[in-house]
């Protein structure tokens, strides 16, 4: 068991270093490479410092098991790595010691009980990652948010489920699905840039939105496929559809609230479960 832990804290080290590189890669090839050649030389390094048997073979099968981690995650590196602080880096942590722990529960000379009982814990605690990719990802991006200084604008109400979460450079996208006929709405949040409502509507160019439909939120002139923003604090919101009319946008976007990451995490995780419900039910 001690050489065990020995070798998931190998993995965590070299979670370290690859997460002190992932915030400096942008598109520099060199670092990619080094990112992707650093698990041999430094699990080698760490795994004959730390004495544990069979150094080479687990040095071997650490990185494979890291690279197979980082591929099997539901929220890319690039995107963890966004989040920056504490979140991305114990996130890079936990892949590099469960890629370790696996590689030494495989190679290491234990009792099967243990071996079994490691290997199944990895293996569960990696197909609930997996399970949980629309929470995670909810997480992440609300991380990444923060980061900017942007705050989560979100809406939680019973009509509608959160299908998707996701950020592209500094953007928050959320998708919606009605439940009772499918409608799609799609939700943009940014920082507003200084711009109100009405100034970032008019000046957007899409379909002249400049007319006020209520105070404070704005719309553009089509009654099918219509598009709706408005400021909330530090966010600029939009909500559109491409089947959608202004009555069907504008609870969604009176009923949007800010958010913290696990509350946006949560709104993922009530509608990923409700949603496995109706497909067990089916």
């Amino acid at each position: 068991m001690n050489a065990l832990i020995r070798a998931a804290l190998v993995g965590a080290v070299i979670g370290i270093g690859e997460a002190a590189l992932a915030q400096v890669v942008d598109d520099n090839i060199l670092v990619f490479l080094v990112m992707l050649a650093l698990p041999l030389p430094a699990g080698m390094l760490l795994t004959l410092w730390g004495r544990l048997p069979l150094w080479w073979l687990i040095s071997i099968l650490g990185p494979v098991f890291v690279v197979m981690g980082f591929i099997a995650a539901p929220v890319p590196p690039a995107d963890i790595a966004e989040m920056g602080g504490w979140s991305s880096l114990v996130a890079f942590m936990g892949i590099g010691a469960a890629g370790y722990l696996f590689a030494g529960a495989t190679a290491l000379p234990l009792s099967m009980v243990t071996r079994l009982a490691t290997i199944g814990t990895v293996l569960v605690l990696g197909i609930a990652v997996v399970l949980g990719e629309k929470p995670l990802s909810a997480l992440v991006a609300a991380q990444t948010m923060a980061r900017g200084h942007v705050p989560v604008i979100a809406a939680d109400q019973p009509d509608y489920r959160l299908d998707s979460v996701n950020v592209q450079e500094g953007i928050l996208f959320l998708d919606y699905e009605r439940r009772r006929d499918g409608l799609e709405v799609a939700v943009t949040v940014q920082a507003p840039y200084g711009l109100t409502a009405g100034q970032a509507a008019c000046g957007s160019g899409v379909r002249g939105a400049c007319e006020e439909v209520v105070p404070g939120i704005w719309g553009d002139h089509v009654d099918l496929g219509s598009t709706m923003v408005t400021v909330r604090g530090n966010a600029f919101v939009e909500v559109t559809g491409e089947l959608a009319t202004k009555d069907d946008l504008l609870p969604v976007l009176r009923n949007m609230r800010p958010m913290n990451a696990w509350e946006l995490a949560w709104l993922a995780l009530k509608d990923s479960s409700y949603d496995q419900g109706m497909i067990l039910a089916e």
